[in-house]
């Protein structure tokens, strides 16, 4: 329900996930009779100037990396604008903006990612997500980024992690890369 109503908002005010995820907020309330709530991170990308609207609904930080050939990458967290969706009816959002330069990285998970274990119990973490985006992008500084190869990267980082340790959560995973020469 919660994709449907934002899907739909978003089609309405597609320049406002402020108001989009208010909105959201105020139906999944009037509809629903449990206590139950959902993380979102919505955000508005313009492909040409590379600005990304958000707002982050109680979600895991997605992360910004910028590739410095002579510094690596480096990480910024798209950090809480509001509450989950479904806590309380009056709550609003900040929409934040900030821009991907070309060759950047956005990359958006659910806590299956980092709260995915190995047999020792060891979660595999936001230091070990960045560790592995940061090594598969130092393989192809100045070379411009697949988002596929980085997701694929990702991915087999928490496999190797957790070897035959059952997942015990989902995973969702999504990376864009704003292309190095194209500037897209």
């Amino acid at each position: 329900m919660s994709r449907t109503l934002i899907r739909t908002y978003a089609g309405e005010y597609h320049t406002r996930p402020d108001y989009v995820l208010r909105v959201s907020n105020r139906r999944i309330l009037t509809d629903t009779q449990a206590d139950m709530f959902v993380t979102a991170f919505y955000g508005v990308l313009d492909p040409l100037t590379g600005t990304l609207t958000y707002c982050n609904a109680g979600h895991n930080p997605p992360y910004l990396l910028r590739i410095d050939p002579s510094a690596g990458a480096v990480a910024q967290p798209l950090h809480r604008t509001g509450m989950a969706l479904g806590v309380a009816r009056d709550a609003l959002w900040e929409q934040a903006v900030i821009h991907m330069e070309p060759g950047s990285l956005l990359v958006l998970y659910t806590d299956g990612i980092t709260e995915a274990h190995n047999a020792q119990a060891t979660l595999f973490g936001e230091e070990r997500l960045l560790q592995a985006v940061q090594t598969a992008a130092a393989t192809r500084v100045g070379q411009g980024f697949a988002a596929q190869d980085i997701q694929e990267a990702l991915l087999a980082a928490v496999r190797e992690f957790a070897g035959d340790t059952p997942q015990f959560d989902d995973i969702t995973l999504m990376v864009v890369a704003r292309d190095l020469a194209a500037g897209q």
